[in-house]
């Protein structure tokens, strides 16, 4: 059976091997340098998503840095919209390998502590006034009003919104159908405008309700206060009229939320020395491309294998139901 794989052909030449190997350290040359005009427009937006989901610099970084390796072996789409989506899904694969790493990380951590192992080594420290910096970088990421969002919303809106793709590239950023992501993305956005309106009316303040859930004007959005807040704007008149009048012509629903979110500016010479992985390294984790070229998503990964594992099992006890009465014959000819 055959099955999706990094490479066109699952048997490699010598020939061919030694190809890609130089076409591989071709890549890593260029990359060492600095990275390739073509990828320049992508640059921020790339690390910024990086950023947003792995919420560290070092790591964005190096899943940046594995991106464009990958992008520089692989080729992408020759179509500037497909490989604009296509970068993404390389972003959004790297750092969901990041974050599994990660969890692996901590998991032989903690068991090497209950067995009284000694510790790895920690990182060469950073400075403090770097790390100020790296805090308000990232605080530039927040977005308080996409509080009551699931992680799906999350992830859709802010591909739409703060990177602008349009609803066909975050389909395939999702790997999703065409409809399935424009419904994702018109319910996150009715949350996102829900909570707007919610905002909108504690920051009016002439609703005692309102008040006495916000307490003072130093009020943490949680998602908790965020469903209070907005049940009361639907369920009261007057905080329902001051949000529309605050609000007018976008009431929750009516349209994507046309907020402008910022975006950070890429390492461009920390990139250069970022860590990368050689997708042919021994043991390296690579991405297994779909038929338009994109990279599966793990989750799709691990259905797929589940899927076989259970047609495997499925095929062994057919063969076994339909061998059984030929085995009950033979026992009954050996007695």
């Amino acid at each position: 059976m055959m099955s999706s794989s990094p490479e066109t052909s699952t048997r490699t030449t010598g020939a061919h091997r030694a190809q890609r190997q130089e076409r591989d350290r071709a890549a890593a040359r260029t990359l060492a340098q600095r990275p390739p005009a073509r990828y320049e427009p992508y640059l921020d937006g790339l690390f910024t998503y990086c950023m947003s989901v792995l919420c560290d610099h070092d790591a964005a970084t190096a899943a940046l840095g594995d991106v464009l390796a990958l992008a520089e072996r692989r080729g992408g789409p020759d179509a500037a919209g497909d490989r604009r989506a296509w970068l993404y899904a390389l972003a959004r694969w790297a750092c969901l390998r990041k974050l599994a790493e990660a969890k692996q990380k901590r998991q032989a951590t903690h068991a090497a502590g209950r067995h009284g192992a000694s510790h790895a080594p920690a990182g060469p420290p950073v400075a403090e006034d770097v790390l100020e910096a790296r805090r308000r970088e990232l605080s530039l990421l927040a977005w308080p009003e996409a509080a009551g969002t699931t992680p799906e919303q999350r992830e859709a809106l802010e591909l739409a919104v703060r990177h602008h793709l349009a609803a066909h590239e975050v389909a395939a950023v999702l790997g999703m159908d065409l409809a399935g992501a424009r419904e994702l993305l018109a319910s996150a956005a009715c949350e996102v405008e829900r909570t707007r309106a919610a905002l909108a009316v504690v920051e009016i303040g002439d609703c005692p309700s309102v008040a006495r859930l916000t307490g003072d004007n130093q009020f943490v959005l949680s998602s908790a206060l965020r469903r209070e807040l907005v049940r009361h704007v639907d369920d009261c008149p007057r905080c329902r009229r001051s949000a529309e009048r605050a609000i007018p012509g976008r009431w929750p629903g009516a349209m994507i939320t046309p907020a402008e979110l910022p975006v950070l500016e890429a390492p461009r010479a920390a990139l250069c020395t970022a860590p990368t992985h050689s997708p042919r390294a021994r043991g390296a984790a690579v991405p297994r491309f779909d038929r338009r070229g994109f990279p599966m998503d793990p989750k799709d990964r691990a259905a797929r294998r589940d899927r076989l594992r259970a047609r495997a099992v499925t095929t062994t006890v057919v063969a076994t139901v339909v061998a059984a009465p030929v085995l009950a014959l033979w026992a009954a000819y050996r007695g």
